[in-house]
């Protein structure tokens, strides 16, 4: 078994086995309140693209008219590690009426024996190969036979054909965004630097700057391992970034290279399978999975290209940003979420 098979077998044993018990969701007798969609989110205050995901459907749907609230387990928490507005609740706090629609991360699989029948659910599932970490029988088994749960969400082209191959069902996906205003590229070409996020496929990442430090290649560039800061620091650092390295195995979608890519990144490694809908090879260098010689091979070449020809990654980090923010805008965002809630029924 890999460093990398071995990390992430270590991060899903803390995520399953630490977690507190889950609270008991409750389901009133008749609607009290506006029907309102509640987003079920983990109690997790570290950087996480899918709680931040979670958060932005409460805003987009409040926004449009839509009643919405974000739903933690335990009482008066939120997330600290980004600026946000979103209406938060608690499970013990808020009991769901008839008319309400819960929507469930797949990362929360341990609750489906314990929801109460007639409960209208939606599972978001952002990672599709998280799916069976936690009962895969079970989960098999809910997605096929539950009589309440009216669809599936997904972040990616690749997650739905992966669960509608496993569950035979239509599933609807849902756009994500990248912050324009956050993640924008600079105004011309900056220096030599390489960035890369060491909590995502750090392994990989660093045995590659190794062999190139080896090689003697990397003497005129700066690394920059950009990790355990907010987000518009991240954001600034990637306008400063002229290239980005991504090894993830296993993506939902691989929101850390769109951003670099808004960010005028050129963009070199793995996408991970969820993000191969955005790595064009006309403006970023996809290198299989796994491959640290072919990954090490591609960046000396795009070093040595862009020391025949500065500007060269600038160039084609332009492209991708043009690509990237013109599709995973904020206003895609919203109309494939809307038009989730209407193809399941849901009506405010």
């Amino acid at each position: 078994m890999g460093l990398e098979d071995q990390a992430r077998r270590a991060y899903r044993a803390v995520r399953r086995y630490r977690q507190p018990p889950p609270a008991k969701i409750r389901l009133r007798d008749r609607q009290t309140t506006p029907p309102t969609v509640y987003y079920l989110c983990p109690d997790y205050d570290t950087p996480s693209g899918g709680v931040r995901t979670l958060y932005r459907h409460v805003d987009v749907l409040n926004d449009a008219g839509i009643p919405a609230a974000l739903m933690h387990h335990r009482k008066g928490f939120r997330c600290g590690w980004f600026p946000h507005r979103t209406r938060v609740t608690d499970v013990a706090s808020s009991p769901l009426g008839p008319d309400d629609l819960l929507v469930l991360p797949e990362t929360e699989a341990r609750l489906f024996p314990r929801l109460p029948p007639g409960l209208r659910h939606l599972i978001f599932n952002q990672s599709g190969h998280l799916t069976w970490d936690v009962d895969a029988e079970r989960v098999s088994r809910h997605h096929r036979e539950s009589p309440d749960l009216v669809g599936v969400l997904v972040a990616s082209e690749h997650t739905r054909d992966l669960l509608e191959h496993a569950f035979g069902q239509p599933v609807h996906r849902v756009r994500p965004s990248v912050d324009p205003l956050l993640f924008a590229p600079p105004e011309r070409a900056n220096g030599r630097t390489i960035s890369y996020l060491p909590r995502r496929g750090r392994s990989d990442v660093e045995n590659a700057l190794h062999i190139l430090r080896a090689r003697g290649v990397l003497a005129d560039w700066v690394v920059d391992p950009v990790d355990g800061v907010p987000q518009h620091e991240v954001a600034r650092r990637l306008r400063a970034s002229t290239i980005f390295l991504t090894c993830s195995y296993q993506e939902g979608f691989g929101l850390p290279a769109a951003e670099a890519m808004a960010t005028g990144n050129y963009v070199i490694g793995f996408h991970g399978y969820g993000g191969r809908e955005f790595f064009d090879p006309s403006y970023s260098a996809p290198v299989p999975t796994g491959d640290l010689l072919g990954l090490s091979r591609t960046v000396e070449e795009v070093l040595a290209r862009e020391s025949a020809e500065p500007g060269w990654c600038f160039s084609r980090g332009l492209r991708a940003a043009a690509h990237v923010r013109a599709e995973y805008s904020p206003e895609r965002e919203r109309d494939s979420i809307l038009a989730a809630l209407k193809s399941v029924g849901f009506a405010s």
